[in-house]
């Protein structure tokens, strides 16, 4: 993977993880979120447990996820993520972000 997409997935893999929470619009556990964005990608980006999980936690405790614990004590158990409200403003606030800089590129690249 080079260093621009590199950069690219750390700086929308909040927003990636929001908007594939909302779409499935059921709690997922952190290894599905990781094969899911890979999923989507087709494969152009590489999502390691090292910087979803990280980012799954600092997204729980800014508000954006619940969790909640599947299975029963003493067998194995699952950790899933669903989206708060305060997650749902924030996704629409990305993606209105994000919206605005594709098109500025789109026009400063001439492109579309």
């Amino acid at each position: 993977m080079s260093s621009v997409q590199q950069q690219m997935r750390k700086g929308t893999t909040t927003v990636v993880i929001l908007k594939l929470l909302v779409d499935v619009g059921e709690p997922m556990y952190g290894y599905q979120i990781i094969r899911r964005l890979e999923e989507r990608s087709g494969g152009f980006f590489e999502f390691k447990e090292g910087l979803v999980y990280p980012r799954l936690h600092q997204m729980e405790r800014e508000g954006l996820l619940r969790s909640k614990w599947l299975g029963e004590p003493g067998t194995r158990r699952r950790k899933v993520y669903s989206v708060t409200e305060v997650g749902h403003r924030r996704l629409e606030e990305e993606l209105d972000q994000w919206r605005s800089l594709s098109k500025t590129l789109n026009q400063m690249l001439d492109i579309a």
